[in-house]
């Protein structure tokens, strides 16, 4: 037999058992370790191995049970050689019932049981490839099953790969959002009902980073960097009453991708926008969270990603919910393990560094903790430590993966508070689950036993005020992205984001409708006529108010192109100055976006292009 990955628990590669009473099952458990249980004299008994078996090579696994006169051994061979014995007082108890080759007889909770939330029972088989399955009817000597292995000629490496989230074509692309279709395993695929062209890329030009939204992750928007870390800001999630089961209610839970879509609303060379909506739901029946009493609608989500060039994106999150007020978490610092990777391969010890808007920095460090522990992480705050306060008022984060790109968020100052996530326990330096990413369990909470699945880590939780709220409805942003810069350098950017600068508009026929900080965007709508009166603009720049890469939006501006002035000067459209139309239904759109850092004062003029 060959492994892909270690079962949720322990798994037959055959048996012929009735209620652990009755005959045997000869399987593998969760690390990987290989067994015999048996009945003997109704009392069911096991030898389990103590090596584990490794993941993807062919390995020759063999058990024997003999009794004479009431003096019975359990044996165990990996590769020829005996690995376990036991003796027993007792003989076998035969089952009547069929043998049963890589599958479990009865839904089986994941193992460590203890600490799965929800408490489901799951199917499983065991995920691998098994050849030549035998039983004999008499024991074979050690001498025997030697010869066995030795005249099977197991070849040695690697005879299943390690799969890799899929994130689209490698190396930079030309800017823009995507439809795809993003293969990951024959197996997994093959199990989907999705249609093609169903997942979404956000690609740019002069570094291999990318934005991802995969139906493997239900569409929660990943990051991923150069050397394919994957790092996402997870999403709304509802627990506690607000949820129907009292416990989370999240669309990690949405194994089959009943709600959650995803759909790209304006790709063009300056920006690209996605909208990514979802709902609340708990994982067994995806029953909603806050079920209205009335109407029955329960939580939906609409999140708005504006993504630019300079890999900047700003994450407008808008809830529509009969209960506003439920217990809710807006956002959690997750890092996405690939298959085969432990945390601490894809995060650094000093994984978070927080910022204010003073510009003053602190970093969290990890530390490693006895290799095989079911404990909590050496984390810089203990379980149920209260919210950091160095430095207050935290609204800068950068994540410190093991990669050139390091994911960061920016917040609103206002009433933003950070705290440690160290509320699990793990086998791992930080806490770990793998019942998400791809797993299809009815799981919301199962820790990561070995590195062999595709698994998810939280680092912090972001807690700030809502941008707007109205009605049933409430609205945060979230600046978002990665970076090359270290933390002190994104102070500007947070500065221009939070305190724009003043633009002042000259144009005959152009109302300036100010900044909007859930675009990153100024403004403007054009009310004469179209293609015919230039537009001036100047940004009152200051260290206060810097600009960054600015962009505008100019409604109704026409068909035509434009050309472009920047203090006075002509300014061909290139890299670092784009030009987007956005065709609506009721008018074209203009949009502008600038690679340009500055403190001093800009002028940009925009005259339409009749050529």
């Amino acid at each position: 037999m060959a492994l892909n990955t270690y079962p949720w628990n322990w798994v037959p590669v055959i048996d012929q058992e009735k209620d652990r009473q009755e005959g045997f099952s000869f399987g593998i458990d969760p690390f990987g370790r290989f067994g015999l249980k048996a009945s003997v004299n109704g009392q069911w008994r096991r030898l389990i191995s103590v090596e584990n078996l490794p993941l993807k090579k062919w390995q020759h696994i063999a058990a024997t049970f003999e009794s004479n006169h009431g003096q019975s051994q359990m044996h165990l061979y990996l590769n020829g050689r005996q690995v376990g014995t036991l003796e027993i007082q007792g003989t076998f108890t035969p089952a009547r019932t069929d043998v049963q080759i890589g599958r479990v007889r009865q839904a089986t909770m994941p193992f460590p049981q203890a600490a799965i939330h929800p408490h489901f029972a799951i199917w499983y088989s065991l995920d691998g490839i098994l050849n030549d399955v035998t039983m004999e009817n008499q024991t074979l000597s050690g001498e025997q099953i030697k010869h066995v292995y030795a005249e099977a000629k197991i070849p040695a490496g690697d005879v299943l790969p390690w799969q890799k989230l899929p994130s689209g074509p490698p190396g930079a692309g030309r800017f823009g959002a995507y439809y795809t279709t993003l293969h990951y395993q024959d197996a997994w695929d093959r199990l989907r009902r999705t249609g093609t062209d169903s997942d979404v890329v956000v690609r740019f030009d002069d570094t291999p980073v990318r934005l991802v939204f995969w139906q493997g992750l239900d569409y929660i928007p990943a990051w991923v960097t150069e050397n394919d870390k994957w790092y996402n800001d997870k999403y709304i999630e509802t627990f506690g009453q607000g949820c129907p089961d009292g416990g989370d209610c999240e669309p990690m839970s949405d194994k089959q991708v009943r709600y959650s879509h995803v759909k790209i609303l304006e790709s063009d060379d300056a920006r690209a926008v996605i909208e990514w909506r979802y709902v609340d739901s708990e994982v067994e029946k995806y029953e909603g969270a806050n079920a209205d009493p009335l109407s029955g609608w329960f939580d939906w989500v609409n999140e708005f990603w504006t993504v630019y060039p300079d890999g900047v994106a700003v994450r407008k999150q808008v809830l529509h919910s009969s209960n506003l007020d439920a217990s809710r978490e807006w956002q959690d610092t997750l890092v996405i393990n690939q298959p085969g990777t432990r945390p601490e391969d894809n995060i650094h010890w000093d994984a978070i560094t927080l910022e204010n808007m003073a510009g003053d920095v602190k970093t969290y460090t990890w530390k490693p903790k006895p290799a095989g522990s079911f404990t909590w992480p050496n984390a810089p705050l203990g379980p149920g430590e209260p919210f950091v306060n160095d430095p207050p008022d935290p609204n800068i984060q950068l994540v410190n993966l093991k990669s050139n790109w390091k994911p960061f968020q920016i917040l609103p100052p206002d009433g933003v508070r950070v705290d440690i996530s160290n509320g699990e326990y793990s086998y791992f330096n930080f806490e770990c689950w793998n019942h998400w990413p791809v797993a299809q369990i009815i799981s919301s909470g199962r820790p990561c036993v070995a590195a062999d699945r595709a698994s998810h880590t939280a680092l912090t939780h972001l807690w700030w005020k809502p941008y707007a709220k109205h009605g049933d409805t409430e609205t945060k942003i979230l600046m978002d992205g990665l970076t090359t810069q270290p933390p002190e350098k994104l102070l500007p950017l947070a500065r221009s984001w939070l305190s724009a600068p003043r633009m002042r508009v000259l144009g005959q026929g152009y109302r300036d409708d100010g900044y909007d900080p859930a675009q990153r965007a100024y403004l403007l709508t054009r009310s004469g006529p179209s293609g015919v009166a230039p537009v001036q603009v100047t940004f009152d720049a200051s260290l206060a108010s810097p600009l960054y890469d600015p962009a505008i939006v100019i409604r109704n501006w026409g068909e035509s192109a434009a050309r472009l002035a920047i203090d006075g000067k002509p300014v061909p459209w290139g890299s670092s100055c784009r030009m987007g139309l956005v065709h609506r239904l009721g008018g074209t759109d203009l949009v502008l976006w600038i690679r340009r850092q500055t403190s001093q004062a800009l002028h940009i003029e925009l005259t339409p292009d009749r050529r």
